[in-house]
């Protein structure tokens, strides 16, 4: 399921600034392999078709300039795929247990969102943070056991620590006037 708003966030993402055809995605993607390896490159056609059939995306016929057609598709964001974009973009940045390449995905997408509304995402990962962290202790205690019951607490606990260490410092960022994040609305080129 994460492994697919993954892909979905990525998409959007990628369509919410500007529209594009299923190749030139798939091309984004193949550029960034090493973020993005979980993509069947395949499947990426179906996919954006399934997303236009769900009303996420508007699609449009143009004259290809150039390959073996003389017609191509091109997609862009419908309303109701801002708002899937900006409800996967909250999930993924609020979920303590999202996957590294998603939350890597969700935090540069950040730059398409406005600096209040990326504190508001960073505060509530904050929040559900240390709601893991209480979970945690309940679980293992301190973790001062042996064996691989301590492996898996203090793994669990160097990870909460670090991603302490990562909010707070980002959350200062966004709250210091004198920071330019280098984005207004617009995360920058795509390759």
């Amino acid at each position: 399921m994460m492994a697919h708003m993954h892909r979905e966030l990525f998409v959007l993402g990628v369509l919410r600034r500007r529209p594009l055809s299923a190749y030139a995605i798939d091309k984004i993607i193949r550029e960034h392999v090493p973020l993005y390896r979980r993509f069947k490159r395949g499947n990426l056609y179906q996919f954006i078709e399934s997303l236009a059939a769900k009303g996420f995306l508007l699609q449009r016929t143009t004259a290809a300039r150039r390959g073996p057609r003389e017609s191509k598709t091109v997609y862009r964001l419908s309303a109701a795929g801002e708002a899937r974009f900006r409800e996967l973009l909250q999930r993924v940045i609020a979920d303590v247990q999202a996957t590294d390449a998603a939350l890597e995905t969700a935090f540069v997408l950040l730059g398409q969102v406005r600096r209040d509304e990326a504190l508001a995402l960073l505060l509530e990962r904050s929040r559900e943070i240390e709601d893991q962290e209480r979970r945690l202790k309940r679980l293992f205690g301190e973790a001062r056991g042996q064996g691989a019951g301590y492996f898996a607490a203090a793994h669990a606990y160097d990870r909460i620590r670090n991603e302490r260490r990562f909010l707070t410092d980002a959350v200062a960022r966004l709250r210091d006037p004198k920071w330019e994040p280098e984005w207004v609305l617009d995360d920058g080129p795509i390759a």
